[in-house]
């Protein structure tokens, strides 16, 4: 029962090496049930993405969940700031064996003073299984289901890599960079950026950046301090040297086979012309050039937006399963826990 959970802090740099071999134990356990179509990280690629977070999310707490001698859960509580620093972001597995004992909710209770103290008036859970247990416990504790996403898989060894040699369309270019973008492009790479907002999002309460040079700037910063490989592919207009749209990619220090494919955005009056998908095969050649470790690309496209899903589709990635964004109001929380 929850009386015999005990929620403790803590930090995965400082950790001894028991408690993490407990902690990937519930990482491990919960992928093999609940995404089985992914491949299972290894002790080093998921203590790594503990160590080396997501950029861009803020600061971050952690929790493990302990029964007796054992690690049985793990929760992570994310604080974003500028347009989101209303929001928190909360990660929480738990190892199959120990599940409907109590201990999400004892997470729950532990998680939501730290909102409260931090003025977080929304909590969401991220890439939760369409129909799964962790779908399932969150709307029985008061979380309801406010955007959806398709979760996307390719293979690079069994694609048909011919699909990606096309050439943009007459007017455009493409430049690609690493780390950092040139400083003649930095200004309409970070208008371009913004178009990331029109993607539809459904309920919601994340707030896409308002990007700006500066902000930029301090994005690639951050990404240079955690050793991500931050690859984009932008697209130039021929006539004014203007950015007009992009994709980016990322390769974690802790993850080398592994890329995920992040934002990609064509300005409104750009689009229409294949853009996207120039650029996104763009970038799988050029993965497959100079990182021809990579195995597998990742990415995740809001279910209300089919047409980037099946761009996606054509490059030839398959739709793996269909997530969802859980999201509750901090006060509701608090009073349904109360009850």
């Amino acid at each position: 029962m929850t009386s015999h959970a005990m929620v403790e802090p803590i930090d995965p740099a400082n950790s001894d090496r028991l408690t993490l071999e407990d902690v990937y134990e519930v990482i491990a356990s919960s992928s093999r049930l609940d995404n089985p179509e992914a491949p299972v990280l290894t002790f080093d690629e998921a203590i790594g993405r503990l160590k080396n977070p997501q950029p861009g999310l803020g600061q971050v707490l952690r929790w493990a969940v302990r029964r007796g001698n054992h690690v049985v859960g793990l929760a992570s509580l994310y604080f974003p700031e500028a347009e989101n620093s209303h929001l928190g972001l909360l990660e929480l597995t738990v190892h199959p064996r120990a599940r409907r004992g109590g201990i999400g909710t004892a997470v729950l209770r532990t998680i939501t003073p730290e909102l409260r103290v931090r003025g977080r008036t929304v909590v969401e859970c991220w890439n939760i299984t369409e129909g799964g247990a962790g779908a399932s416990f969150g709307t029985a504790r008061g979380f309801e289901a406010v955007s959806t996403t398709v979760l996307q898989m390719l293979s690079i060894s069994t694609v048909d890599r011919s699909v990606w040699e096309v050439e943009p369309p007459i007017g455009y270019r493409l430049v690609s960079w690493c780390g950092l973008a040139p400083d003649e492009l930095l200004a309409s790479y970070a208008e371009a950026r913004r178009a990331i907002a029109d993607s539809p999002f459904g309920r919601s309460a994340f707030r896409f950046p308002a990007w700006t040079a500066e902000r930029v700037r301090e994005s690639e910063a951050d990404r240079r301090h955690r050793e991500i490989d931050h690859r984009v592919v932008a697209i130039v207009r021929q006539d004014s040297d203007e950015v007009v749209g992009f994709t980016e990619l990322q390769v974690y220090p802790h993850r080398k086979n592994f890329a995920y494919q992040g934002d990609t955005a064509v300005l409104a009056q750009h689009r229409g012309h294949s853009l996207g998908f120039c650029a996104k095969a763009a970038m799988l050649r050029w993965l497959q050039t100079e990182r021809p470790e990579v195995e597998q690309v990742m990415t995740s496209t809001t279910a209300a937006n089919p047409y980037m899903v099946n761009v996606n589709l054509a490059l030839g990635y398959r739709s793996a399963r269909r997530m969802v964004i859980l999201a509750c109001e901090t006060e509701k929380l608090a009073q349904l826990l109360r009850a």
